[in-house]
């Protein structure tokens, strides 16, 4: 008989039989887990609400052979303004979708815990739609960051050398180039402001290149994907994506070295 303590939010919730849910939670000692929790779908159940999207708890697991059921749950945090947002709680979603589609079964990634509950607080507290997507976007850098193909130090794809300014990306390759590399016909420059944002996170970007910013994220996230062969899983998340925030992630742009 092993019980786990942990501190996890549910990223999936389903109904099971009649009476219980399965969930998927992310915990932040054991990682992506699923979980029983026996009894949540009756009416006045005493954890009825608990178990849903958007929420930290602080959960008793027990474990019979990898099967865990719940035992006890204390809510720690409610995300109340994302719940109370249709459009953050779609934006939340899709961070969900996306941490359920990278992380491996089991696997414990303190840091991705982090910059996932970091992204949720910042949902959370958005005046605005512009802000909504600037937590998405950082969240999404933080992903790549976490798997090893973050962006905080760019170099040309070609020719290797440090990007500092006129740093141009190819929507063909989904690569960054320097403008000697570059192709006029499918590269695009980015502006010193989306730059320096996909690099550090800081500053104000409109949110037209906040948007960019997306689009060129799941590009990376797409080749990343590709790389850790989970190219099928995360497809399912890229489209959702694409069509919440209204970016085209695969076509090339109409206008060729149009700066972003």
């Amino acid at each position: 008989m092993v019980y786990h303590w942990t501190l996890a939010s549910v990223l999936y919730a389903s109904r099971v039989g009649e009476k219980d849910k399965r969930l998927v939670l992310f915990s932040r000692e054991l990682g992506k887990v699923t979980a029983v929790a026996r009894g949540t779908v009756v009416p006045d159940a005493k954890w009825s609400t608990s178990f849903e999207p958007f929420s930290l708890l602080y959960l008793r697991l027990y474990d019979r052979s990898h099967f865990l059921t719940v035992v006890s749950a204390e809510e720690r945090v409610v995300y109340t303004g994302v719940l109370s947002s249709l459009s953050r709680s779609l934006k939340g979603m899709a961070m969900n979708q996306l941490a359920e589609c990278v992380l491996e079964p089991s696997s414990q990634e303190p840091g991705l815990f982090a910059a996932y509950v970091t992204a949720l607080s910042r949902l959370n507290l958005a005046a605005n739609a512009a802000e909504e997507d600037r937590a998405f976007l950082q969240f999404t850098l933080d992903v790549l960051t976490e798997l090893g193909f973050g962006v905080s130090s760019l170099h040309c794809e070609r020719c290797g050398a440090a990007l500092d300014d006129h740093v141009r990306f190819s929507m063909r390759d989904n690569a960054f180039h320097c403008s000697h590399c570059a192709n006029s016909e499918t590269d695009v420059a980015l502006s010193p402001e989306l730059v320096s944002f996909l690099r550090t996170g800081d500053g104000d970007i409109d949110p037209r290149r906040t948007l960019t910013g997306i689009a060129l994220a799941l590009r990376l996230l797409r080749s990343a994907a590709e790389t850790l062969a989970i190219a099928q899983a995360f497809e399912h998340f890229a489209q959702n994506t694409a069509t919440l925030f209204r970016v085209d992630t695969k076509e090339e742009p109409k206008e060729s070295c149009h700066e972003l």
